[in-house]
């Protein structure tokens, strides 16, 4: 039987953080409980340029950089995410444009024109859902790659009890036969059941709302 699985990792991380001791602090919070309980350090937050999907075009930028991968052999991008920017299509599409850019010159123009994008959202199981459908995928086929992309902008309410268990990042993996990291015999276990979890509704907001909103909060006047 063939060895499918991952391949190869590439991360990537905001720089802007927040110091987990310094949090603790501020929340009258015993640091011991974040730091050794939880094993936190710092948070990482995304500048006021990032998305999810300019995080999961770094990873995958770094992976594809790292490994010498041919963006025209990979034929799946699936991005695991619950911090989607678009209602309508896939964050991945996003993602996918921006490295055919940067990578126009040495592949060519829109190398991953052959690929098949998908987003997976499920909590925080939508990228082990990508990687089980990537890796039947790459089994069911001869000399296969795929990559798997987990990229999220987890957010909570100041002073809530997740607050210091937000953050933000990327992971991307490659998908292939015989790989050096680890591989998987494709048989999964499956379990489901709709219960209560986090819920983020969809909300339809003016943009000018939003700016109001701001410049009060700032004590600015602004004209409507």
């Amino acid at each position: 039987m063939i060895k499918v699985g991952i391949d190869s990792i590439s991360y990537y991380v905001p720089s802007l953080y927040v110091d987990i001791e310094e949090l603790a602090t501020a929340r009258d919070i015993p640091s011991e409980k974040l730091v050794k309980g939880l094993g936190l350090k710092k948070m990482a937050t995304p500048d006021y340029d990032e998305d999810s999907a300019s995080i999961a075009a770094n990873s995958l930028y770094r992976l594809i950089k790292e490994n010498n991968i041919d963006p025209r052999k990979v034929g799946r991008v699936y991005l695991g995410t619950e911090s989607g920017v678009d209602a309508s299509k896939p964050t991945s599409s996003y993602v996918v444009e921006i490295l055919e850019d940067i990578f126009a010159e040495e592949f060519g123009k829109r190398c991953f024109k052959n690929c098949d994008i998908v987003d997976l959202t499920f909590a925080c199981a939508g990228a082990v859902d990508a990687l089980q459908n990537c890796c039947d995928w790459v089994r069911n086929g001869k000399n296969r790659q795929a990559i798997v992309i987990a990229s999220d902008i987890a957010k909570y309410e100041l002073n809530s009890t997740g607050e210091y268990t937000q953050g933000a990042g990327s992971v991307s993996m490659l998908i292939c036969e015989n790989p050096s990291i680890i591989s998987f015999n494709g048989s999964w276990g499956v379990s489901t059941k709709g219960i209560g979890d986090f819920f983020k509704p969809r909300r339809l907001f003016k943009k000018s709302n939003i700016l109001m909103e701001a410049a009060r909060l700032l004590g600015k006047e602004v004209s409507s």
